[in-house]
């Protein structure tokens, strides 16, 4: 629970936005209350009616942004409009994934991704109707357009307490009915795996939608719902189902008749959606990236100028950027696209190398915030090196002995020694800016961030079997330092700039070294701007995110729905050994 939802009666119409707030409309999605999300942003979208005070004008994104769209309205052409599937395919090919709807194209990997998870999800589908998985009963439903909705409305019109005349709730995902309206199922769709790990609440508001809602025409985000005429009677029971696109299985997540669905509602969904609807907290991170209030945000770090980009001439809606996408879209804008906008990716397993890497992470990050504060040399060593685990992650043999070798080195750098009691420490931290006159909203997680008095020191840790290339400027290798640069020199963190420093650490099994940056020295804040600006520049007038078929392309988690990369590696042997850049955390 986000601290101050519980303690307010009316929700304010925040700075940023106008308009009328009378309106709620509340996803299922939207009661995740997910700690990495902005209470604020959560409460404001959920108001259809407001619109940001900003005159900016809206842009519109060059691709589908939305990895399931084609996907959904594939499943409906041929559940629904009783479409065959190979047809459906050619619809998708020929239509780019638009399939008559308004906007950009679908990327050519995404269709390739839509026409492998297709038929997969028909086949799942199936298996569910037809009783072929145990444990779940044979129901015969399919796929509707129309949505459900469950409404309230106060008597009149008249707002209650909460300022709210109208509550609308709606449950993403593809919607099923059996013919004569007795079931009812969802569908959630995951990018790779199944998601079984949902909150009560939002799991208890998608079966109360399904259980109550009225059937209707997906409202305008502006409109209230209108109901069709004609109305099946309430389900007896209703069912959700996870589904994972890659893996290709489906997860009952419940299955609940009329009783149970109300018992569950009260109990999870009704306190978690007076929370949502009220809070107005603020919390930059990710969610700046879609929130209409932004202009009036006191809380989010205003950082103009940043690396001096200049606004495209073509308006596109609000983009987040980070150290990992400016370096993922060098490598390849495809991959960029694929993995790190859409979050697409194949079921590989991880080499040793980057595992070591998370371990090592990992066990840093839980040393760091173990309270009160201590050096790593008084933290105690894993008890057998050869098989030890930081949370989920666990090696074993020669890998598991690397780790815990370079976390030993650690303990020669580490900074928690001689800090004072008022000093913070703030492992995996994230700290966000926004960059106005590109309508960026730039995102980083320094491995530490800590205070010797009034200075921030923000350090950077990484793992590698082989040393620092002295040949090539350090930011370079690592544009993770740059971005540090200039968002220290920017005051985030806030501090004394002088004092305050950008630290790198790099460790091996045998050595480790540390490399300091002063964010004040103007000559180190001119190569940080150049680096970040020629990185991100590209990034952001990107319209098209063509691949590039290179080495790296062996070991690319998109490669299978990406021809030119699989004709490249069918073509080019894998090289014998891969840069430490590339392998290592």
């Amino acid at each position: 629970m986000h601290a101050g939802a519980e303690r307010m009666n009316k929700w304010q119409v925040p700075a940023g936005v106008r308009g009328d707030a009378k309106l709620v409309r509340v996803s299922s999605v939207d009661v995740r209350e997910d700690e990495r999300d902005c209470p604020r942003a959560t409460s404001v979208k959920m108001r259809p009616l407001l619109v940001p005070v900003s005159d900016r004008p809206r842009g519109y994104a060059p691709l589908i942004d939305f990895p399931f769209a084609p996907l959904i309205e594939a499943a409906l052409l041929i559940e629904h409009d009783k479409k065959v599937l190979d047809w459906v395919v050619r619809e998708l090919h020929r239509t780019a994934g638009r399939f008559g709807r308004y906007g950009g194209p679908a990327h050519p990997s995404l269709l390739e991704w839509t026409v492998e998870a297709l038929p997969l999800l028909l086949a799942a589908m199936d298996a569910v109707e037809s009783g072929r998985l145990p444990g779940i009963a044979a129901r015969r439903t399919s796929a509707v357009r129309q949505d459900w909705v469950a409404t309230y409305s106060t008597r009149d019109g008249v707002p209650d307490a909460r300022g709210i005349s109208r509550f609308e709730q709606t449950a993403w995902g593809l919607h099923c009915q059996s013919p004569d309206g007795r079931y009812r199922d969802l569908w959630l769709p995951s990018k790779t795996t199944a998601r079984t790990d949902r909150p009560p609440a939002e799991l208890a508001v998608a079966a109360y939608v399904l259980a109550t809602g009225e059937e209707g025409p997906r409202p305008k985000w502006d409109e209230p719902f209108t109901p069709a005429d004609r109305q099946n009677p309430r389900p007896e029971r209703v069912r959700v189902f996870a589904y994972g696109c890659t893996e290709g299985e489906p997860r009952l997540l419940l299955d609940w008749d009329q009783e149970e669905t109300r018992r569950q509602y009260l109990e999870h969904a009704v306190p978690a959606l007076r929370r949502v609807s009220l809070d107005t907290e603020a919390h930059p991170g990710t969610s700046c990236v879609s929130c209409k209030a932004v202009s009036g945000c006191a809380k989010l770090p205003r950082t103009p100028g940043l690396w001096g980009g200049a606004p495209g001439a073509t308006p596109r809606p609000r983009r987040s950027l980070s150290a990992w996408d400016l370096r993922v879209h060098k490598t390849c804008p495809a991959q960029y696209h694929l993995t790190r906008q859409l979050g697409i990716k194949a079921l590989l397993p991880e080499t040793d190398a980057t595992v070591r890497g998370r371990l090592v992470d990992k066990a840093l990050e839980l040393r760091h915030r173990a309270r009160p504060s201590r050096p790593c040399r008084e933290a105690p060593r894993p008890a057998d090196p050869a098989d030890w685990s930081a949370d989920e992650f666990r090696l074993t043999g020669d890998a598991a002995i690397q780790a815990a070798t370079m976390l030993a080195q650690h303990d020669a750098l580490c900074p928690l020694g001689g800090l004072g009691p008022r000093d913070l420490v703030q492992p995996v931290h994230q700290l966000t800016s926004y960059v106005p006159e590109l309508d960026v909203v730039v995102m980083a997680t320094p491995d530490l961030l800590y205070t010797r008095g009034d200075a921030w020191y923000w350090r950077e840790t990484k793992t590698s079997s082989s040393r620092l290339y002295e040949r090539k400027p350090l930011m370079r290798q690592y544009p993770q330092l740059a971005l540090a640069v200039l968002l220290m020199n920017a005051k985030v963190p806030d501090g004394e700039l002088r004092r305050s420093r950008v630290e790198f650490e790099l460790l091996h099994a045998d050595d480790c070294v540390l490399e300091v940056l002063d964010p004040s020295r103007p000559a180190v804040v001119a190569e940080a701007r150049e680096l970040v600006a020629e990185l991100a520049e590209p990034l952001l007038r990107d319209a098209g995110f063509e691949p590039v078929p290179e080495e790296h392309c062996h070991r690319c988690e998109v490669r299978s729905w990406c021809p030119p990369g699989r004709e490249y590696t069918t073509e080019n042997q894998a090289p014998a050994t891969r840069t430490s850049e590339a392998q290592d955390r």
